[in-house]
């Protein structure tokens, strides 16, 4: 509606112009007919000194007029006079009407007067006039219609490049806006194009390190967990969900939802009130029951940087502390195991220095002693070195021929295979010859193997079987025994060091405790699996897979 209006007052402003410069010309020309009649009526008064007033305004073409006579010019130079127009003794009077202009000259209060009539500028030349007001009105028309259409162009152009400002900003695709080079607006435009470009660039950009911040974060071993200064939860990690055993939720949140643990709970509060770091190894409360290095740290980015914030850092101490305990616990239980044999040695030792060395029957009793505590003594160091020397050992693989290996393996051990008539069944399947690291696959086998031999029954059986999976180029090895088996509760534990299922057993056949724990260790660093099938009494199967 506005914008229909705008052309509607410029036209009637045009007329309003027209008939201003109209009025104003026809004054002008009005000044100019009140001259020549002045100059007239001054020729008249000096004819009139020689000749009759008629005559004298007959030779100065003015009218001679009477003006108690009905004709018209008497009335209106006698309306003139009702109305006090003339009142001087010498004097001027105009009536108007709208084509003409009629001046009246009256000497001396007398009933005759001289007058003269002048067309206005509308009726000077009709056709004229109008073709003028024609032509006046087209150009000015025109102009206003061209501005104000031009007006609306750059409107229209001014609201498209306000609307993609406000598509800018809130992040949304702009249309298009084309303009020729020399329109006013062609610099404001192409700089708009040119702030969205940059604008988007710097979203992506912004988009990609902060997809790259979240990954970075997420993939992190340890737990992180970002703060503000309210105590709400900004971000977090999978492995600070983990830690904390809970389901943290992305929405913000205060963080007692998710800390349960008193002492670290305070550590954050702490933090938040004093705008202090704090660093402390605590206990994780909860189902994961966790040891945890914690790192408290306040952040402060800038000094006018009112909503600080708080991040905070959780290292699993678990594993290590683990391992720690797992040292503690070997230490003590190899001091326990080499005491045994060498307070063995040392005794009956002392005992044949003592005079029993004269009695044949006790020195050869004591001797057989010293040597078995003396084999079993190596046995265990020799252990202990294949536990330090698996993972130091280098990764070289070569072509093995896997029954040849096993037979050599059995023929080691054929004094305890008689002893206790065992008989052994081999299997093979797929090809024999595989490429492995061969010291680490020997360990396996000799190790199971033994243990097969060891617990095993009299008269008993072992199964060996390898499978060469070809398609997955994977090594599988079964070896099973018709021994004493093991009970579910200790097949949880058999792969722990110096851990024995019948101690008495393990001491009559010379077992350390960690021929089993030789063989998980080494089938974890050949990136393999190690399982175990097993019934009290009806013998047990340990099988294993290693990728070739």
């Amino acid at each position: 509606m506005k914008r229909r209006l705008g052309p509607i007052f410029g036209i009637i402003i045009s007329i309003v112009l027209f008939l201003a410069l109209a009025l104003f010309a026809d004054n002008i020309l009005g000044n100019s007919q009140r001259a020549a009649f002045s100059d007239e009526v001054s020729s008249y008064n000096e004819l009139r000194k020689n000749h009759k007033p008629s005559t004298s305004a007959d030779i100065t073409d003015l009218t001679y007029v009477n003006i108690k006579e009905n004709g018209t010019l008497s009335k209106k130079a006698s309306d003139l006079i009702h109305r006090g127009n003339f009142s001087m003794s010498e004097q001027y009077a105009t009536d108007r009407s709208f084509g003409n202009r009629t001046m009246f000259y009256r000497y001396n209060n007398g009933d005759y007067v001289v007058a003269k009539k002048y067309s206005r500028l509308w009726n000077q030349d009709p056709l004229t006039f109008t073709l003028i007001g024609i032509l006046f009105f087209i150009i000015v028309d025109t102009i206003v219609i061209i501005y104000y259409r031009q007006r609306q162009i750059l409107k229209k152009d001014i609201d498209s490049v306000t609307n993609n400002l406000r598509r800018v900003r809130k992040n949304k695709e702009i249309s298009s806006l084309i303009l020729s080079p020399d329109d006013d607006l062609y610099e404001l435009v192409e700089q708009t194009n040119q702030i969205n470009k940059d604008i988007s660039q710097l979203r992506e950009d912004a988009k990609l390190r902060e997809r790259r911040f979240k990954g970075l974060i997420g993939h992190l071993p340890i737990g992180v967990m970002l703060l503000n200064s309210q105590g709400e939860v900004l971000l977090h990690n999978q492995a600070m969900a983990s830690l904390l055993d809970e389901n943290i939720t992305d929405d913000i949140h205060p963080f007692i939802e998710d800390v349960k643990t008193y002492g670290l709970s305070r550590m954050i509060e702490h933090s938040l009130r004093k705008n202090k770091n704090y660093h402390r190894e605590i206990q994780l409360v909860g189902n994961s029951q966790k040891y945890v290095d914690a790192n408290v740290i306040h952040l402060v980015h800038t000094r006018e940087d009112f909503d600080q914030q708080v991040l905070v850092i959780l290292y699993d101490l678990t594993e290590s502390r683990h391992m720690e305990q797992m040292q503690v616990d070997f230490v003590n239980n190899v001091s326990h195991e080499l005491k045994t044999p060498i307070t063995s040695i040392e005794g009956f030792s002392e005992t044949l220095l003592d005079g029993a060395q004269d009695d044949p029957e006790k020195r050869e009793h004591f001797l057989k002693i010293i040597h078995d505590e003396s084999v079993r003594l190596t046995e265990l160091i020799q252990d202990i070195l294949s536990l330090s020397k698996i993972k130091k050992d280098n990764d070289s693989t070569e072509l093995v021929d896997m029954e040849t290996d096993i037979e050599r393996i059995l023929q080691s051990m054929e004094v305890s295979i008689d002893k206790h008539h065992l008989k052994v069944e081999k299997s093979f399947f797929g090809n024999k010859e595989v490429t492995i690291n061969r010291a680490k696959v020997n360990l396996i086998l000799n190790n199971l193997i033994k243990n097969a031999i060891s617990y095993n029954k009299e008269n008993g059986t072992i199964k060996i079987a390898v499978h060469h999976d070809e398609i997955e180029n994977r090594l599988r090895v079964i070896i099973e025994d018709s021994g004493i088996g093991i009970s579910q509760d200790d097949q949880n534990r058999v792969f722990e060091r110096f851990y024995r299922v019948d101690r008495s057993r393990s001491l009559e056949t010379g077992g350390t405790g960690l021929g089993l724990a030789i063989v998980k260790e080494t089938v974890d660093n050949l990136d393999g699996n190690l399982t175990i099938d097993s019934d009290l009494g009806l013998g047990t199967t340990f099988t294993f897979e290693i990728p070739l």
